[in-house]
């Protein structure tokens, strides 16, 4: 069992180096999320079209696009702010099929317009409203950390994802080996000894040794009794 701690180390190591990976960066051309082009439709399958938030600013939407969580934010109208953003990420999809090369910062430039339109569909400073944006923010946060903040397509979050699965492996394995070492040798409760049953196996088979050899004794002192020689 030396390998253990050996293992454990690689694949701590391994889930790490997983889990920090950063994109490749290099020339880029900048995203700008007001313009739509001209073989967009061709390439993505749909035209954008124009939405108003309540603030009558005006953002290019997908038709077709939601809110991806439970609900859609409802009683919230987050709609067009979603519909932007996945118009948005459908920019950077665009611009993988098309081998464009964005700036590292583009994927993080949507997310930040999401959460700039969400608060302005807040506008009456509801605390239930705010908080629901927050939770949106994580959500999205995290999913861009998990994907490299590249475009969002399937394969772009198994680097990261194959780390924190190595990562709550190793946790669940060290936790059930820390449990298991407590079932064979428990704490004992102060003042109070252990039993045989609560020490567990290892400690009845020293009990069964014992009674053994207490055994053997005292047959061995019976034979010394019953050969002594009759006084006279």
């Amino acid at each position: 069992m030396r390998w253990l701690p050996r293992l454990a180390v690689l694949t701590l190591g391994i889930a790490a180096a997983l889990t920090v990976a950063v994109p490749s960066s290099g020339a880029a051309v900048s995203l700008d999320v007001s313009q739509v082009p001209s073989d967009f439709a061709a390439v993505m399958g749909y035209t954008p079209v124009a939405g108003q938030l309540a603030d009558g600013t005006t953002r290019l939407i997908n038709p077709r696009g939601s809110c991806s969580v439970p609900g859609e934010g409802k009683p919230f109208d987050f709609t067009v702010a979603c519909q932007a953003h996945d118009y948005g990420y459908d920019l950077l999809r665009y611009a993988g099929k098309k081998n464009i090369e964005l700036p590292g910062t583009a994927r993080a430039q949507i997310d930040a317009q999401l959460s700039k339109d969400l608060h302005v569909q807040c506008s009456a400073a509801s605390l239930t409203c705010e908080a629901t944006v927050a939770v949106f923010q994580a959500g999205v946060a995290f999913n861009s950390w998990r994907q490299l903040d590249g475009p969002p397509v399937d394969q772009s979050g198994l680097t990261r994802t194959a780390g924190l699965i190595l990562l709550g492996g190793l946790g669940l394995s060290s936790a059930t080996l820390s449990l298991r070492r407590r079932s064979l040798f428990p704490t004992p409760s102060p003042g109070r000894p252990l039993s045989a049953s609560r020490f567990g196996r290892r400690s009845g088979a020293v009990t069964g040794l014992a009674a053994q050899l207490g055994s053997t004794v005292r047959r061995r002192q019976g034979l010394r009794a019953s050969a002594a020689p009759f006084p006279r």
